[in-house]
């Protein structure tokens, strides 16, 4: 009996410990964008903004929005954002907040992340119609130096704003959380103080293009048409649960932007001239 009780406990012991189940990720094309150097974008329901600029000289003049309906894929209008040769969106996202109780759209957070000899701001823009973005407020981001990160650029989250960006060494991908200032029309804000939240995850090799959060969870797009990678990251335990590498499935170009659309997520992605919009299933 008592050997009988010993080899049960022994099986029960050196069975494999069950892990996270490892979602599967499928892929359907939605519409196709064409305009050149897509960065960033963001919805609202079924309305894409997808924001383009060529952040390199004598290019830097080339910069605004394409405004698109993703249920037709047709575009709906164009917004030129006027000249500025440091303009470049890694991240961009709509709040539920508006601006006043008749618009439309809520406010769209806009993070400026290339401007290697400037400050790093977030513009938080109003949308009204026939297209048009107005800033109605700036909120400036810490330097660099304070954050000891590189290319910092935010999101917000309900009262926070979370900001990412790279360790001064690359080998890791640093998530901080502050509070969202307050939304006051016209006012410039200093982001000051320190973060209440700060945690690190393993860096890819490869450039950070886009994030978004949702229920807790950071969704990210890092990597170039050669290797590029869907990471998820649990924004309460900073744990890095999943990761995908997009080739696998089909998708062999540059991303630039992950969204939302309703619950269901999105990413598009730059190839040659326009931008490719994706469903990206997980299951």
């Amino acid at each position: 009996m008592r050997k009988w009780i010993l080899f049960a406990a022994l099986s029960l012991v050196l069975l494999p410990v069950p892990s996270l189940a490892q979602k599967k990720l499928s892929v359907k094309h939605i519409c196709t964008i064409d305009r050149r150097y897509p960065n960033d974008g963001d919805c609202w329901k079924d309305i894409y903004f997808q924001f383009h600029s060529q952040n390199q000289q004598p290019y830097g003049d080339f910069h605004g929005v394409s405004v698109a309906d993703l249920r037709t894929g047709k575009t709906l209008g164009w917004i030129d954002l006027g000249f500025n040769p440091n303009f470049h969106n890694s991240s961009i996202t709509f709040v539920g907040e508006k601006a006043a109780k008749k618009d439309r759209f809520p406010l769209l957070y806009a993070s400026e992340n290339y401007a290697p000899n400037s400050y790093y701001k977030v513009m938080v823009y109003r949308v009204s119609e026939p297209w048009a973005l107005s800033v109605e407020q700036l909120i400036v981001l810490p330097s660099p130096d304070s954050l000891g990160i590189l290319y910092p650029h935010a999101v917000p989250d309900g009262p926070y704003l979370w900001i990412e960006g790279y360790s001064a060494d690359k080998k890791e991908t640093v998530f901080l959380r502050f509070d969202r200032p307050a939304f006051e029309a016209g006012t410039v804000v200093r982001l000051a103080g320190e973060p209440s939240r700060r945690f690190s995850i393993p860096r890819k090799k490869v450039t950070d293009q886009s994030w978004c959060i949702r229920k807790g969870k950071f969704y990210q797009v890092v990597g170039v048409r050669l290797e590029a990678w869907l990471r998820i990251v649990d924004a309460e335990t900073g744990v890095l649960e999943q990761e995908f590498l997009l080739q696998d499935y089909g998708l062999p170009y540059e991303p630039e932007a992950v969204f939302f659309r309703g619950n269901r997520l999105c990413a598009a992605f730059s190839t040659e001239g326009r931008a490719e919009i994706y469903e990206l299933r997980l299951r």
